[in-house]
């Protein structure tokens, strides 16, 4: 198996309500095995989540897994505008670190404009990350957002 929680979803067809999970014989054990292996990824994500040295280095590797999509340019402003950050110096001893650590790699297109991606080659197990991120986390712009809206209603 991949190392991705929707290759999970879609092998054991857990999304689909018509059909039911059965588990037997060597399916079973492959489904352990599975959920094992999430388990042990998510072990490393958070893992090396801990170990950032820089403090807002955890919430930039979570803004570019965020951001990060197919159709989708993130860039070192995108990241400062997801943590919801007023000046880019900042975040920058962060992604510099990132960097270096080989959690994310930097594309420099021009000199002032730069391509972030999370380093999904040395660190497969980002891409795991990336799905979670994505589906659970809010950023801080998007808590700010959801509080005006919900200010904007009263």
């Amino acid at each position: 198996m991949s190392q991705s929680y929707k290759d999970f979803l879609d092998k054991y067809k857990i999304d689909d309500f018509k059909t039911s999970l059965k588990l037997t014989g060597h399916t079973k054990i492959d489904f352990y095995n599975d959920i094992d292996k999430l388990l042990k990824c998510m072990s490393t994500i958070f893992n090396k989540l801990a170990t950032i040295a820089p403090m807002r280095g955890a919430h930039v590797l979570m803004a570019v897994a965020k951001l990060t999509g197919p159709d989708k340019v993130v860039n070192k402003t995108d990241v400062k505008n997801c943590l919801n950050v007023d000046r880019l110096e900042k975040i920058l001893p962060a992604i510099e670190y990132l960097e270096r650590a080989k959690y994310i790699t930097i594309e420099k297109k021009t000199e002032k404009f730069h391509i972030i991606k999370l380093n999904e080659e040395d660190n497969p197990d980002l891409r795991v990350f990336s799905e979670i991120i994505q589906k659970y986390w809010k950023s801080p712009r998007e808590e700010v957002e959801q509080a005006k809206k919900w200010s904007q209603e009263r």
